[in-house]
């Protein structure tokens, strides 16, 4: 008579072979620092195979009841851990899974590949998740810039700054991410720069790209595990899509109800970099385009075309050192703390203190880059509106009037001041009525604004707008901002890093050259 199956004998067997912590995740003594989901197919095989050493076997009802005591284990016994995707805090800089138990770490004065972790630091590995390859000590900033198919030199700079930003912020830091818009026309290598290029330097993975999920929950699971979300050949996004994805790129939670309960409640983070991409303009909603750094390809001439199986192989053969280069230019960016200043406000304000570190760097006048960075997204605003019959009809209106001499009326008497000019065509979408008028007017408010137009609301007897037009012009130099203390920043007693390499950088404008 066979002997009958105990679950907890097993479990309590089985964890004696590993480290459960809370989560529940399970921690191999092969793979320090690595933690698994108990419900992972990592630990799902090491389970069976432990069975299978009893001489025992495992159907699915003898697996549920081990999983279900291995959670209670590590509910009542098991101690809490933070655990991170890609990039972790650490001290002054960071550290970097690699992956097949490699470990980059940056401090801020130099980069080393290590195989063990700090204590207190963990890791998660994803079922998609790749490793990067061997790196070799090559610093070729050249070579990385001459990848990026941008339609200027200071696109080229601003994808740097995203790029090496993006490795240097863990999730953990709580600090936003600016979304990285391409795009392109057909034909430009748009997927290619996405999949490829951006993918493998920053977060491999063996889903590249996904389209775009008709649900906010399912944005919200994949950005649990990706350090980098990629969403391909998009054509228009939804405004409820375009709000989470706001969320998403600084930071919050989703909370709903938790399956097969009544009133339990359960939440899961929303935090991770964003590329978006495609052929159109799918970026219109004011709120998510404030938050985007914009990229535009250039289409590839016929003869300069190659098969994406030899682009492939190129690329693969300067990972290695490309990789390394980001590592090194990052260091670098991390050492001017105490001395980048920002010159030019943005709403995401810890970019600008990074792109401002970049400039230092690279050699570059101070704000200069953060100029560009600040015209790229406030180009973007108009950009997204500027088929909009009341955007057009008020942009129009505007340049008749001065802050001096400005235009007041009632809301009324806007719209019939727009709608009786003969200058410009009226399309279908503009609004009926005054009270639609004051609903879409603040929608448009940031765009106008960037386009140079003030349409100021206010209450006297009744309520009235003021509207004049005011030139931008580049003399928009703050001095300073506030902006959050980035983790991976060291102390200013390491003004150089990385000394062997650093006759290496040449000046911006040589290296574009």
């Amino acid at each position: 008579m066979s002997k009958k199956f105990d679950a907890v004998e097993f479990s309590t067997a089985y964890l004696a072979t590993v480290k459960l912590y809370k989560g529940p995740y399970v921690v191999y003594e092969n793979q320090p620092g690595i933690c698994h989901t108990h419900k992972s197919d990592r630990v799902i095989a090491s389970i069976r195979s432990f069975a299978r050493s009893r001489g025992e076997r495992l159907n699915e009802n003898r697996l549920k009841d081990v999983l279900d005591e291995i959670a209670a284990f590590a509910f009542e016994d098991a101690q809490p851990v933070v655990v991170h995707n890609r990039v972790a805090p650490y001290l002054e800089g960071y550290i970097y899974n690699l992956g097949n138990g490699r470990f980059l770490q940056n401090m801020g004065t130099g980069i080393s590949v290590v195989s063990t972790l700090p204590e207190g630091i963990f890791f998660t590995e994803t079922n998609t998740m790749l490793a990067m390859p061997e790196l070799v000590q090559k610093f070729d900033i050249k070579a990385l810039l001459n990848l990026f198919n941008c339609n200027n030199n200071a696109q080229k700079l601003l994808l740097l700054a995203w790029l090496t930003y993006t490795i240097a912020t863990p999730k953990a830091a709580q600090l936003p991410f600016p979304i990285l818009v391409v795009k392109a026309p057909a034909g430009s290598g748009k997927s290619f720069m996405c999949n490829k290029i951006i993918r493998q330097l920053v977060d491999p993975c063996a889903v590249p790209s996904q389209a775009m999920p008709k649900n906010i929950k399912d944005i919200a699971i994949s950005s649990q595990n990706n350090h980098v979300l990629i969403y391909d050949n998009l054509r228009f996004i939804r405004q409820e899509l375009s709000d989470g994805l706001c969320v998403v790129a600084t930071g919050g939670s989703l909370a709903g109800r938790k399956l097969y309960t009544d009133g339990e409640e359960f939440s899961m983070d929303m935090r991770c970099a964003l590329v978006l991409n495609g052929i159109h303009t799918f970026v219109t909603e004011s709120d998510l385009v404030s938050r985007c750094l914009n990229i535009t390809l250039k289409p590839i001439p016929d003869e300069a075309r190659c098969s994406e199986s030899e682009l492939s192989a190129k690329l693969e053969e300067q990972l290695p050192s490309l990789i390394y280069t980001l590592h090194v230019l990052t260091a670098k960016i991390i050492a001017t703390k105490g001395s980048a200043k920002v010159l030019y406000r943005s709403r995401m304000a810890d970019f600008s203190l990074w792109v401002a570190g970049l400039e230092a760097v690279l050699g570059q006048e101070a704000g200069v880059l953060q100029e560009a960075y600040k015209q790229n997204v406030e180009q973007a605003k108009v950009a997204g509106v500027v088929d909009d019959s009341l955007f057009v009809s008020l942009s129009t209106f505007a340049q008749r009037y001065s802050k001096s001499n400005p235009w007041h009326g009632t809301p009324h008497e806007l719209l019939s001041a727009l709608e009786a000019q003969t200058s410009i065509a009226i399309g279908s979408d503009m609004p009926k009525n005054a009270a639609a008028l004051s609903r879409k007017i603040p929608v448009l408010l940031d765009a106008l604004t960037s386009n140079g137009v003030q349409a100021i609301r206010g209450r006297a007897t009744d309520r009235y707008y003021k509207v004049w037009f005011e030139p931008k012009t580049s003399q928009s130099r703050d001095d300073g901002v506030e902006v959050t203390e980035h983790p991976a920043v060291p102390s200013s007693s390491s003004p150089h890093v990385d000394a062997t390499h650093a006759s290496d950088f040449d000046n911006a404008e040589e290296l574009l050259g």
